[in-house]
């Protein structure tokens, strides 16, 4: 995987997830260095959407007044004060918007769900000037990110956008959390400008510190060097260039634009009432928009922090909570109902696991293999359309804008060249359940006139039905039991050794529900021409289509509804009638029954989730749009910009598939513990301890995953002793 800055994103939401099930054993010191590393992975995610310039240098060099320039804020702007010495200790996002006349102070924040879950959710929120400088300085704990929006002035697209940074001073003890994720921030950056003075310069102190960053974050990077508090000196170009000139050398700037990427700021007016910063405002503003990204060495520079926070800072914590977590275990005691309900969830986590591993292995292969389809013919495009001299020619008077208009569409089409992703996908599940929970592989060669249920496995080519885990009658009684009886109910049910192997079958019975789904995409609403979710008015008609195909196979179709009936937990009398494809149908919002269904039962709500999990799965339509437009920009020739989409979009597929297998075995290991839960009338102790074992094991796999995809990638190398930067 190119980009696996993508895991992000899953990963912090696991954290998220973490932190509030870590309250349980209310420990302020681990909820702090949990916070710490949030904070610093929620910026990674940042900065890997967007475009962005870090503003950095040492404390009170005139970084602050160098943004207050860029955008005319003046003296008194309450918004980004002027302070000599240590101010700022969080990165600030200097963010410009169309939609703003004015500055106005926002904070990416993490806010606990009003519902006393414990659950915390990512919001931006908006900020006073009093309250915003202190999210700023690091006095609100809650807050990830400080962001300032500003009128538009220096660039021309909302991706693009300053970082201001925290002053960069040695790493100690007192300062090592802020510092780091002030490094994080100048490494992840596209690009970055550094500001300092005469007197930096010529200081021994501030010389070391300047060589730590060449030796360290600065190592790969052509930065541009500001020389602020130059305002003395406006009319003397013979001390302006011997000043640019000592930038040069203090900060090892190499090729033959070394002095044009230096520029000597200052402020106020002239005796004439001229404004100082007008000329080189307009040159560093222009510079600004020029600036390159960072090449492939400052990647594996990024990449290489990344890893270091995911390997040492993450494992640290997790270590923290583990240890905790086991004491609060032990000091609450537990019994026989814990142990079965932990014995059948250990079993469901280990299916899961192995499933997931091949899982995994088989969406890597059919996306790499589409992938490749996909690229060749985008080369026939790249040389037929838009390489050679008379390409050239004909594209003179075409806009950036048309050029890459066509090119995205040339990329959108070679992708689709394959065939539907969705078709491999189906197909790749089926060698994941065929004889663990649904059919035998159906033959490749079936007409176009197959029912769905043909084409599923479910009807061979004599129109009899195919024996399969999903449809047994004793597998949907034993599941029936886990999850929807009860304490005290006579009824006898499986012995546990049963009950752990139908747990263990659950995983497969899931993706087996996943594959019916993507041979039927209207039985969780997904349309099956756009694999977009359908419009409501839409519903009515797609009951009436599932009917139909389901009517031709009656105790075949009977079967399989029951079977989704027991995954989804939804307890009906199903005969195989046309009631059952009512009463299915209802539970996700389909048919007659819909109203009722989302209403009152648990039932219904519970297929409600398991339903729009599948459904996520299977919606892809307008995912390799949406991968197109987080395309970073860059400079570069037509034909790398076009691997590059492409790339991205294959990357984008692979964690969509990912990400949507982790939601539908959480979804279903949510009912089956609450199911166990109401068979063995277990408590709410229990249900806590349960879920912080769950959340650790989330971030814990979606850490490895992180951790292998930056391996794999060829981007990263040991850069950083992990007891230094």
């Amino acid at each position: 995987m190119q980009t696996p800055e993508l895991l992000l994103s899953k990963l912090n939401q696991a954290l998220r997830e973490l932190r509030g099930a870590a309250r349980v054993l209310d420990n302020d010191l681990l909820d702090v260095q949990l916070l710490q590393v949030m904070r610093r992975l929620t910026l990674a995610e940042i900065m890997n959407e967007r475009w962005l310039v870090a503003v950095g240098g040492t404390q009170g060099a005139g970084k602050t007044t160098l943004v207050r320039t860029l955008y005319d804020l003046g003296d008194n702007d309450p918004w980004l004060p002027a302070n000599e010495g240590r101010g700022e200790t969080l990165p600030i996002l200097i963010q410009e918007s169309a939609d703003h006349a004015a500055p106005r102070g926002y904070a990416m924040v993490l806010r606990a769900v009003d519902d006393g879950s414990h659950h915390f959710m990512t919001e931006e929120r908006p900020l006073e000037p009093d309250a915003f400088v202190q999210a700023c300085r690091g006095k609100m704990a809650e807050v990830l990110l400080p962001v300032l929006r500003v009128p538009r002035r220096h660039f021309q697209h909302d991706g693009q956008a300053l970082i201001l940074l925290p002053g960069y001073e040695k790493r100690s003890a007192d300062n090592g959390v802020w510092q780091d994720l002030m490094r994080q921030a100048l490494l992840g950056a596209a690009g970055c400008i550094i500001v300092t003075d005469a007197t930096r310069m010529a200081n021994q102190g501030q010389q070391e510190v300047v060589k730590d960053m060449l030796a360290n974050e600065l190592r790969t990077v052509r930065p541009l060097i500001v020389v602020a508090k130059t305002e003395a000196l406006r009319g003397d170009a013979h001390k302006l260039t011997e000043l640019r000139q000592t930038a040069v050398a203090t900060f090892e700037l190499e090729g033959d634009d070394a002095l044009e990427r230096v520029f000597c700021a200052g402020v106020g007016t002239t005796g004439s009432g001229a404004d100082v910063a007008a000329p080189w405002l307009a040159d560093l503003s222009a510079a600004l928009r020029d600036m390159s990204l960072a090449g492939s060495a400052s990647r594996q520079v990024q990449l290489a922090r990344l890893e270091q926070t995911l390997s040492v800072d993450l494992a640290a914590v997790l270590r923290e909570v583990r240890t905790h977590a086991t004491l609060s275990l032990r000091q609450s005691g537990g019994g026989s109902d814990q142990e079965v309900l932990k014995e059948c969830l250990d079993a469901f986590d280990d299916a899961c696991t192995d499933l997931r591993a091949k899982h995994q292995q088989m969406v890597i292969k059919l996306t790499g293999a589409h992938y490749a389809q996909a690229w060749e013919q985008m080369q026939t495009r790249l040389e037929n359309e838009h390489e050679g001299f008379w390409n050239k020619i004909t594209g003179t008077l075409d806009t950036v804008t048309e050029t890459q208009r066509k090119l995205e569409q040339d990329v959108l089409a070679s992708w689709d060249t394959p065939g539907p992703l969705l078709q491999q996908y189906t197909a790749g599940l089926a060698g994941l359940t065929a004889r663990v929970a649904g059919p035998a592989l159906a033959p490749a060669n079936l007409p176009a006139s197959a029912t769905p249920l043909q084409r599923l496995g479910y009807i061979d080519d004599k129109n009899l039905p195919v024996a399969a885990r999903f449809t047994d009658a004793t597998t949907q009684a034993n599941l029936r039991t886990l999850l929807r009886s009860r304490a005290g109910d006579v009824a006898s049910g499986p012995s546990n050794r049963e009950l752990e192997r139908t747990v263990r079958l659950l995983p497969a019975m899931v993706l087996e529900y996943t594959r019916i789904a993507s041979a039927l995409p209207q039985l969780v609403q997904v349309s099956a021409t756009t694999l977009a979710r359908m419009p409501q008015a839409d519903l009515a008609e797609s009951a009436g289509r599932m009917k139909q195909q389901f009517s031709e196979f009656a105790d075949t179709s009977g079967g399989i509804l029951k079977g989704i009936a027991a995954v989804m937990a939804v307890d009906i009398a199903a005969d195989g009638h046309a009631d059952i494809i009512d009463t299915l149908l209802s539970t996700v919002g389909v048919g007659s029954n819909a109203a009722a269904a989302s209403t009152g039962t648990a039932a219904g709500a519970a297929g409600l989730t398991i339903g729009g999990a599948v459904a996520g799965a299977i919606a892809i339509g307008y995912l390799a749009h949406s991968a197109l437009q987080e395309v970073r920009r860059h400079d570069g020739q037509v034909r790398g910009l076009a691997e590059s989409m492409m790339q991205h979009i294959r990357d984008h597929h692979q964690v969509h598939f990912g990400a949507r297998y982790d939601d539908l075995m959480s979804t279903m290991r949510s009912h089956l513990k609450d199911g166990l839960r109401r068979r063995y009338g277990m408590d709410l102790r229990l249900e806590q301890q349960d879920r912080l074992q769950k959340a650790l094991a989330d971030v814990r796999v979606l850490q490895q995953d992180l951790l292998s995809q930056l391996a794999s990638s060829g981007h990263t190398l040991a850069l950083f002793d992990t007891a230094a930067a």
